[in-house]
């Protein structure tokens, strides 16, 4: 997993021109101004649902048009597989655990709060305008107190429009910090619970057109407990215990055309970008917050910590002329939580203190300066139903899952031969060695994030590894 890549599969060229390889302080003097930055922000997208990723069964312009100007990043991993925590680490920089926002309803605290990303781009002196869906927990920007001026409610189809009104009326003054947050495609909540779609009902379909089901659709092997009791305990978000294998396919179908609509309201964003000629010179970062289970493992929603859940898309376009285009990097491991906001800091100048935020700029990887950003990331959750805590570390091609209680409570995949996570290792003797080491990172994350319930229950575990050597 350590290719760069341009859009056609082939190994990008690391020319001078190509990496503009300045160095930092270089890079920074040639800029005559600090640049216009733009988040894009889609929810409950799964990485994959991409037609720019190779996915068939999805057709998304606007998103690829986005990444053959800039970079896609093919490993990006949200803090927290729930819209409320995840987005408050993208306000923060910190994660949810650490501001104490683990669910949906939780607020952040207060002083992670007064330095949130909008009061922080709001200081350094740019307008900082908010289009579409907060969740920090309010549904709706507050009126006050995030350092963002509300210009639209959530609501995608309008929100171009909001946005387009709200540019014509931009002077240019300050440099402009935007975040354009759509709904979709998280109406298949609705669309899985038989409910009215909040933005109009699909058009009628053949379960012939709809995909097959994804070959990780069974259970892996030695799967954690914790999922099948969150599965039945929670039939109001996990409502396909009634699902035929068709309406799984189905649902997945109904998925895709939930993409491709706002991938359409992306297009129409981009369009009065450019129309107010901000679309060239700005930094565009495009992410969702978390993704869906999108039938591997029989899952739908989110919660658990399966790829499809955690492994979100991550798109950053530089300003023209100053960065990679059509480039897919699929080595960088990126926690976006904390990296967007280390990222919007870095493009507007203003330093971070390492040991309170520890993620890292995108920045220099989407200017083709360097090629990696985390040794590892860290990821947490909660499965509300059942009342048990998660945690995963990914590191190169492994992947670690520790669930609070039960018999299988470990789980550790080789994501390069089983990106599917069918085949459970951390049974395996032969791969103790893998298991000990991601063990010991996980520790020492919960002793420097201070989490109790995971020290707790791994000390042991940990120790006696020791022992043994």
């Amino acid at each position: 997993m350590n290719r760069l890549k341009d859009l056609t599969g082939r190994t990008a060229v690391a020319g001078p021109l190509a990496l503009l390889a300045l160095a930092p302080s270089e890079a920074r003097a040639a800029a005559p101004k600090r640049p216009n930055v733009i988040v894009i922000m889609t929810d409950q997208q799964t990485a994959g649902a991409l037609s720019c990723a190779g996915n068939p069964y999805v057709s998304t312009p606007a998103m690829d048009a986005l990444a053959a100007d800039g970079v896609r990043f093919t490993r990006a991993y949200c803090p927290y597989p729930l819209s409320g925590p995840c987005r408050a680490s993208l306000i923060t920089g910190r994660m949810p655990s650490e501001v104490g926002a683990t669910d949906n309803a939780i607020r952040p605290n207060d002083e992670d709060m007064r330095q949130g990303i909008g009061i922080r781009m709001s200081e350094a002196g740019y307008e900082c305008l908010y289009a579409g869906k907060w969740h920090v927990p309010e549904v709706n920007l507050p009126a006050e107190g995030t350092g963002f001026r509300g210009i639209a409610k959530m609501h995608d189809p309008t929100l171009a429009d909001a946005c387009d009104e709200a540019l014509g009326a931009y002077d240019g003054r300050k440099p402009l910090f935007l975040v354009a947050s759509l709904l979709d495609p998280h109406e298949i909540c609705e669309y899985g619970r038989f409910e009215t779609l909040q933005y109009g009902e699909l058009e009628p379909f053949a379960t012939e057109d709809c995909p097959n089901l994804p070959a990780n659709f069974m259970p892996s092997t030695f799967e954690a407990e914790a999922i099948r009791l969150e599965h039945d305990a929670s039939p109001r978000y996990h409502d396909t215990y009634t699902y035929t294998q068709d309406d799984w396919r189905r649902y997945l179908y109904a998925y895709y055309r939930l993409v491709e609509r706002v991938d359409r309201e992306i297009g129409r964003l981009i369009e009065v970008l450019k129309r107010h000629g901000l679309y060239d010179d700005a930094a565009i970062v495009l992410l969702s917050d978390h993704g869906d289970g999108v039938a591997a493992h029989r899952w739908n929603q989110k919660w658990a910590l399966f790829e499809e859940v955690v492994n979100v898309p991550l798109i950053v376009k530089s300003p023209k002329g100053r960065g990679l285009a059509g480039a897919v990097n699929d080595e960088a491991l990126s926690n976006i939580g904390l990296d967007l906001y280390a990222t919007v800091c870095d493009y507007a100048g203003i330093r971070l203190d390492p040991e309170r935020y520890r993620g890292r700029s995108l920045r220099p990887v989407a200017e083709g300066r360097q090629r990696t950003l985390h040794e590892e990331v860290f990821i947490e959750t909660l499965l509300s139903g059942v009342g048990i805590q998660g945690w995963s570390v990914v590191e190169g091609d492994y992947k670690y899952v520790f669930y609070r209680w039960g018999r299988n409570r470990e789980q550790l995949y080789d994501l390069r031969s089983d990106r599917g996570e069918m085949v459970n290792l951390a049974v395996d003797r032969r791969h103790a060695a893998t298991l000990a080491r991601l063990r010991a990172k996980m520790y020492d994350w919960a002793v420097k994030t201070n989490t109790a319930p995971l020290i707790r229950n791994l000390e042991s575990l940990v120790n006696e590894t020791e022992n043994h050597e």
